[in-house]
């Protein structure tokens, strides 16, 4: 139990989930939030048949019109256009697709590896387990931006693959942690020794009985980690060692719309409230999630 208690404290650690205890409880704003992430996962999926002109097409004559305008070939911009006339509403659904696919491909790779270590940790323990916890520890300590930065300084940037697994690798520690913990518990409580009599593999062991038990408290996780993903993602692709143009990501579209704050406030208003609506969004299902997936934390929330 006290392994148990050790991964709900990493999971309620974040001060904006416990600040949405008390609304995520609602089944409306559930479903509101349930709505908001279908209708991005929708865009993410259909953004290339679904937006209305090519997102890196430039129409200077028709630049920093306001949300409702049509411009000076006689297209209509339901967001407005950007200051090199670019159509803000292609853009966002472009912008959409890309963020949610470093965010989704990242927080499942970074799930998978932190769990693989922590299965690992919790298997030969002594100086494995030793090497592997001081890691953690040194992960949890160390603000991953700067190690983000720090790699990219080094690789370059415009590799999209080494971005995702880098991405990825944020929050890797509190997989580790809550696997290799609540597998000592599984270990603690005998039935993994139990089955292992029995002639078991480890990797059976592991994966079909030890995992299963753990799932719950891994997809809680997952669904904490995902806003943070996301959030990393904007950062970096707003101080320009993300996503490289031609391609377009939430944050390249901040980082394009703060000189134009005072004249052309939506170039930079339109991303920002998707990124806020979607982390809000998820970070809502994911105190729902723990409600039912582990209802003993009902009347702790």
């Amino acid at each position: 139990m006290a392994f148990a208690d050790e991964s709900l404290a990493f999971e309620r650690r974040s001060g904006f989930r416990a600040a949405l205890a008390g609304i995520a409880v609602s089944p409306i704003i559930v479903k509101l939030a349930m709505l908001w992430l279908i209708a991005v996962l929708f865009i993410a999926v259909t953004a290339r048949w679904i937006m209305p002109y090519d997102y890196q097409a430039t129409d200077l004559l028709s630049r920093l019109l306001p949300p409702g305008s049509t411009g000076f070939s006689g297209n209509f911009h339901l967001l407005g256009t950007d200051h090199l006339g670019r159509d803000l509403l292609s853009r966002l659904f472009s912008s959409i697709q890309l963020t949610m696919l470093v965010a989704v491909f990242g927080t499942f790779f970074g799930a998978i590896v932190g769990s693989c270590i922590g299965f690992v940790a919790a298997r030969f323990r002594g100086w494995v387990d030793d090497i592997i916890m001081v890691l953690v520890d040194f992960q949890a300590s160390m603000p991953f931006v700067i190690i983000a930065l720090s790699v990219i300084a080094v690789m370059g940037t415009g590799n999209m693959l080494l971005f995702v697994l880098l991405v990825g690798f944020q929050g890797w520690e509190r997989y580790a942690r809550i696997s290799r913990g609540m597998t000592l518990s599984a270990v603690n409580h005998g039935y993994a020794a139990a089955v292992r009599l029995l002639g078991a593999g480890t990797l059976r062991v592991y994966l079909r009985h030890i995992l299963p038990n753990i799932l719950a408290a891994l997809v809680v996780q997952v669904s904490i980690n995902f806003p943070e993903t996301v959030i990393l993602e904007t950062s970096m692709s707003f101080l320009g060692v993300g996503i490289q143009p031609p391609n377009t990501s939430l944050g390249n579209m901040l980082s394009y719309g703060r000189d134009y704050l005072l004249n052309a406030w939506w170039i930079a208003g339109v991303p920002g409230c998707a990124i806020f609506f979607t982390t809000l969004s998820m970070s809502i299902v994911g105190d729902w999630l723990r409600d039912v997936l582990d209802p003993t934390t009902t009347s702790n929330t």
